[in-house]
């Protein structure tokens, strides 16, 4: 949305909805979103068509809001074995979109343009609660694991499992990450 970069939005997970701030002052505008069944909402990003997705706990799915006006649009990704998506949301460098599936351990393929189901892309190798995730510099993905207090790093094309990223050093119970400039 042409206003976006001025407007700061808070999923409200008890609320179900989500609400929008000035994003200076922080002076509350109003309830931006709701609606379509969002019950407990965590993770939410804007796509690249500018509407909003926002994970449903409660559901499992992903649904899609007018990212102008906050009408609900439609439920965009469910299926394929999605169970409590959390912050874990991302649209990758291929189009497609990527959601966590924290109760199942996996990260979920869908189509970035239509929201069907395309594969489970990665998995395993201690994935254990995935909370985060984000394609990193080097194109690959990186995701929180939880249980483990791991980020685990797959590649971005396949989906292999390529290491242990970052672990220890006071690490525990990881949720949210970003690459720095």
């Amino acid at each position: 949305a042409d206003g976006a970069a001025h407007e700061f939005f808070v999923v409200s997970a008890l609320t179900n909805n989500v609400l929008r701030y000035d994003g200076t002052t922080g002076v509350f505008t109003d309830a931006f979103a709701s609606g379509g069944g969002l019950s407990i909402g965590h993770g939410m990003i804007f796509g690249p068509d500018d509407n909003l997705y926002v994970a449903n706990v409660l559901t499992d799915q992903v649904l899609r809001f007018d990212g102008s006006t906050g009408a609900f649009i439609d439920v965009f990704a469910s299926g394929g074995g999605l169970d409590a998506p959390t912050i874990g949301l991302a649209f990758g460098p291929d189009g497609n979109f990527y959601v966590n599936s924290s109760e199942t351990d996996n990260v979920l393929r869908y189509n970035g343009t239509t929201g069907a189901f395309i594969d489970i892309f990665a998995t395993g190798s201690g994935l254990d609660k995935p909370r985060d995730l984000a394609f990193g510099p080097d194109g690959n993905l990186y995701v929180t694991s939880e249980i483990t207090d791991d980020v685990l790093r797959y590649n971005g094309t396949t989906g292999a499992f390529i290491d242990v990223f970052a672990s220890g050093s006071g690490l525990d119970a990881p949720f949210g990450e970003v690459f720095g400039p």
